[in-house]
């Protein structure tokens, strides 16, 4: 299974990072930059989860006569999991978890984040949109998780995932929101809904990495290139 059958941080792409939404604030040729997030490694030693890696996703624009770049990061993180043998063969790649920092702007006293203007049912449309395999429904509940000196919202909805190409499972998506340190964070966690599965385990694992979370310029990131089709998926 290719791990980005769920959501990945290509879902960056997904988001509307578009600097043709900042027409109105811009007065001046502007750079804007946000510090990349990640889970601290003990969070990811108790939960299983890998981390796949840091993007760096650089968006250039011309509006209204001036230039904007935006600098936004989408941190990735997956977990084998073992799933019905007679169905799936064993272990995939069926858990993941992302999360994704973009800027806030501020242009002549004027504050602005592309990203933070949309509610989560939005984002989850979008990310949606990027994928084929992936089919979110409704909006089935809340939790709360402390995280980053702020309690964290986490919104879950249940939908479905075909792997391999034919068979589709049950799975719920949490998505959270949060400003922390001038940057607008987005948190997204797919995983597995089945009866074979504790789902308590997998929903616990979610909040442990939320937990972990690190947010700064000193963070230990590692940035890697993004891939070609999620570049194709920005476009």
């Amino acid at each position: 299974m290719n791990r980005r059958q769920f959501v990945a941080a290509g879902a960056v792409g997904g988001v509307g990072l578009s600097a043709g939404c900042l027409d109105e604030f811009l007065e001046d040729a502007t750079t804007f930059s946000a510090s990349p997030a990640v889970v601290a490694e003990s969070a990811t030693d108790d939960t299983g989860y890998e981390y796949q890696g840091t993007e760096e996703i650089v968006s250039t624009e011309s509006v209204a006569g001036q230039e904007i770049e935006v600098t936004s990061y989408g941190s990735e993180y997956t977990r084998t999991i073992d799933l019905p043998l007679d169905i799936f063969g064993g272990e995939i790649e069926a858990g993941v978890f992302a999360v994704i920092s973009t800027p806030q702007v501020s242009v002549a006293g004027e504050e602005f984040n592309p990203v933070g203007e949309m509610e989560n049912e939005e984002i989850v449309r979008k990310i949606q949109d990027q994928y084929e395999e992936l089919r979110i429904e409704e909006s089935i509940g809340e939790r709360s998780v402390s995280a980053l000196e702020d309690t964290i919202l986490l919104e879950t909805y249940e939908g479905e995932a075909v792997l391999h190409g034919e068979h589709g499972i049950d799975v719920l998506l949490d998505i959270a929101q949060l400003e922390h340190d001038d940057d607008h964070l987005v948190i997204v966690g797919v995983y597995p809904d089945l009866e074979e599965l504790p789902i308590d385990s997998e929903r616990d694992r979610i909040d442990v990495m939320v937990q972990g979370l690190e947010h700064g310029d000193d963070v230990d990131a590692e940035i890697v290139e993004t891939s070609e089709e999620e570049e194709a998926l920005s476009d």
